[in-house]
């Protein structure tokens, strides 16, 4: 590509095109009629794009957040303070100045040659900014993850801005990404089929950034870390992009740029179990080893443009390990099950996150036949009952890492650092944002009376772990020092103004940055965590530490009391398991979601049932050892299509509502203690005009302020009380049924017992 006359047609050809779909008009209106867009020539549109505006109407709706210092259309490197780049790039933009839906929107490719546009304002001398810098010491060519985000969602909602990461998140799926442009972003939900899930990508561009200190970054804030608390953050390394790299002769002076992205990624899950079964040589091929292009590779997409990474869409999330048509497999001994009934590779002694956590044995391969250990009454019994072969299953989740190849720059001694890339499971709450349930699981918006008793986990987002990427993969560019790769920066340097931005409406698209991502901890969800052999070896993150395949990990979580906040849902009473943390349910699925009533299950194993037998009403419950979410993913039986939904703040207020319901019939006491003593049989959103709780409210001389959600508890027997009909559910009495409306908003709850004539008001709250 040429020089700025070349660039500048870009520009007007994308001006030319939404003109006429409301942008002009927003735009003049915007600006006291001082911008038109529509220009008859490119030299014209160069003048008005980079004039000094008199004033800007930042009354207008998504223009409210719009960085206080801009006063052009286009600011010569700077995209947050760029009036046009704002108005196009923002998810907040999607209706005109009256009110009436914008017909169209920019592409991403559009808003890529628009950033290049804007950088191309301020070509760089490289060896004054390496100067200016502190040297190649402190320079560096840096690929990062980035998106234009709302305030709200920046490191320090200063205004709307770019937001980066080292890291980038991509997500598996079995239907082709869709964006939608009046978010400008993608959603995994796909629309044709309810059983689907479509792939998200992740972007990478390259800068010049540069080496700085915590205290002098924009960085997101650590909420909660032991690793950010100890040492000290702002004394930490951090790169901060400063000027993109993009093709052509006017991103740095004298040079002529044709930057080219490098994807390397690895599912090494298989290899590693045989690793820790002792496996010498280690096996390199397919499925053992699942490289590149089989995990994601580069779009084609001419609307996307450059750097996007997206997933190979599979028919399913999972497939049988098959080589040459015939089955893989693996030796599973007594020794290496576990009380989950999975097998575990950790017990070979190699160490926890050396190996998968939790492997799927429960396909045991006879010959040519396949026997479902899931179908035996003890599942558990049966896996320890001699040794067997075991089928593995695949799943192409992986990681790895983005370059950038700038052969200008090849003979300037500048460092190039890659990004890493994780290709992670499906996130079942892509509206929910891990970040901001983190920041809201610290505040004082949760009454005293239940701080401290949410979650076994706390929602601590990746953005805030302080570990290197993955430095055991083969060839990788990573460095032990490196652990801010998952940080979350701004450009620029913080200038100590307060988050003036900290609530906007929510944006239903889904993020590719850490800060939407899970943290690690036994073992994770999106990566987990590795040691370099050796009593010195230095802790890194590692995808290969997760579940073998994903939904084998992915139902402990689920089971186990939204052991990942804000990406796992919360099944504890689909089979109220009494192994493992048995910490009764804390972010409710309602009915509908989790299959109790309707067809779609999110998970495709539908919740507790109310049933008579021998005249007495009793409880049938799944049997969670003999569960399979390999299989329900591997026949497409999950679903997202009504997880999706679930904003943060809905998150939140059902995780209030049913707490504040524990809090009464527990008598005010720890919400933890009676969450174990209590199951929730039903779970519903409630209108306004609902008749019962008009009734409810009547009797009880109480009206309920906010969402309010109507529940039903029974006592949670214990385990010598549920009899196994079948080899997939449990049945027991039904004891103590209770019945409540709650809503997070008022402290009173109302209450009805099984026998109970009236609807009573009791107080949650000391």
């Amino acid at each position: 590509m040429g020089g700025a006359m070349a660039r500048i047609d870009e520009i007007k050809s994308l001006c030319d095109r939404l003109a006429p779909l409301g942008w002009r008009e927003l735009l003049r209106n915007a600006t006291e009629d001082k911008l038109d867009i529509s220009q008859s020539t490119s030299a014209a549109l160069r003048r008005e794009l980079t004039k000094t505006l008199p004033g800007i109407d930042r009354m207008l709706p998504g223009f409210e957040d719009f960085a206080a210092d801009g006063t052009k259309a286009v600011a010569p490197g700077q995209p947050a303070s760029s009036l046009l780049y704002h108005a196009l790039a923002s998810p907040m933009i999607t209706r005109d100045h009256e009110g009436r839906p914008l017909q169209g929107f920019a592409t991403p490719v559009e808003l890529d040659l628009l950033e290049n546009f804007i950088f191309s304002l301020v070509p760089l001398s490289l060896t004054k900014f390496l100067k200016d810098n502190g040297g190649v010491s402190k320079v560096a060519v840096a690929v990062f993850s980035c998106e234009y985000r709302p305030a709200s969602d920046t490191v320090d909602g200063r205004h709307a801005d770019l937001t980066f990461s080292r890291t980038g998140i991509a997500r598996v799926g079995t239907a082709r990404p869709r964006y939608h442009a009046d978010v400008r972003g993608f959603w995994p939900e796909d629309e044709d089929n309810a059983n689907g899930v479509r792939v998200l990508p992740a972007r990478f561009t390259a800068w010049l950034a540069v080496r700085k200190p915590g205290g002098d970054t924009r960085v997101s804030p650590i909420l909660e870390s032991s690793g950010g608390r100890t040492s000290d953050e702002a004394g930490r390394d951090f790169l901060v992009p400063v000027h993109k790299l993009f093709p052509g002769d006017d991103c740095l002076e004298g040079l002529v740029l044709d930057p080219q992205f490098t994807a390397r990624l690895f599912n090494v899950k298989i290899q590693r179990i045989h690793k820790a079964l002792g496996a010498d040589p280690l096996p390199e091929s397919f499925p053992y080893v699942i490289r590149d292009g089989e995990i994601a590779d580069w779009s084609t997409d001419p609307e996307l443009g450059p750097g996007w990474l997206v997933p190979t869409i599979r028919p399913s999330l999972v497939e049988p390990a098959m080589v040459d048509g015939k089955p893989l497999t693996f030796r599973v001994t007594p020794d290496f099950v576990d009380v989950f009934a999975a097998f575990e590779p950790s017990a070979a002694g190699g160490g926890r996150g050396a190996a998968p956590e939790y492997v799927h044995a429960r396909t045991q391969v006879k010959g040519n036949m396949f026997i479902d250990l899931n179908d035996k009454m003890d599942v558990v019994a049966a896996m320890k009952k001699e040794p067997y072969d075991a089928l593995h299953y695949v799943d192409f989740s992986g990681e790895g890492w983005i370059e950038a190849n700038i052969p200008a720059l090849a003979n300037r001694n500048i460092p190039s650092v890659a990004a890493y890339a994780l290709v992670c499971a499906p996130d079942f709450f892509p509206a929910c944002g891990q970040f901001e349930v983190s920041e809201w699981s610290r505040s004082k918006d949760i009454p005293a009376q239940f701080r401290g008793s949410l979650w076994f986990i706390e929602p601590t987002p990746l953005s805030e772990t302080r570990l290197p990427a993955n430095l055991q993969l083969q060839g990788n560019p990573f460095t032990a020092d490196d652990t801010t790769i998952t940080a979350v920066v701004g450009m620029g340097t913080p200038n100590g103004l307060p988050a003036v931005w900290p609530k906007q409406p929510d944006v239903l698209r889904a993020s590719s940055l850490p800060d939407d991502a899970a943290g690690v901890f036994a073992p994770g969800w999106d990566v987990g965590r590795d040691q370099q052999p050796g009593g010195d070896g230095v802790e890194h993150l590692a995808s290969y530490a997760l579940g073998s395949p994903f939904p084998e990990d992915a139902k402990l979580c689920a089971a186990l009391s939204t052991f990942w906040p804000a990406v796992a849902p919360d099944v504890f009473r689909t089979f109220a398991t009494p192994i493992g943390n048995t910490g009764g349910t804390v972010a409710p699925l309602t009915d509908e979601e989790i299959g109790q009533s309707g067809s779609l299950p999110w998970d495709g194993v539908p919740g507790p049932r109310v049933v008579t037998h021998n005249n007495l009403p009793h409880v049938e419950i799944a049997s969670f050892l003999n569960a399979d979410y390999v299989r329900q993913v591997m026949q497409n039986r999950l679903s997202i299509r009504l997880t999706a939904q679930i904003s943060t703040e809905d998150y939140q207020a059902r995780i209030l509502a049913v707490s504040r319901a524990y809090s009464v019939v527990g008598n005010l006491s720890d919400i933890k203690e009676t969450r174990m003593e209590w199951l929730v049989l039903s779970f519903r959103v409630i209108t306004s005009g609902d008749v019962e709780l008009q009734q409810a409210q009547s009797e009880a001389h109480t009206i309920m302020r906010g969402q309010v959600y109507r529940m039903e508890l029974c006592q949670s027997p214990p385990v010598a009380a549920r009899e196994k009909i079948s080899a997939h559910l449990h049945r027991f009495p039904l004891h103590d049924v209770c019945f409540f409306f709650a809503s997070p908003d008022s402290k009173e709850v109302l209450v009805k017992r099984e026998n109970d004539l009236r609807w009573a008001s009791a107080s949650s709250e000391r």
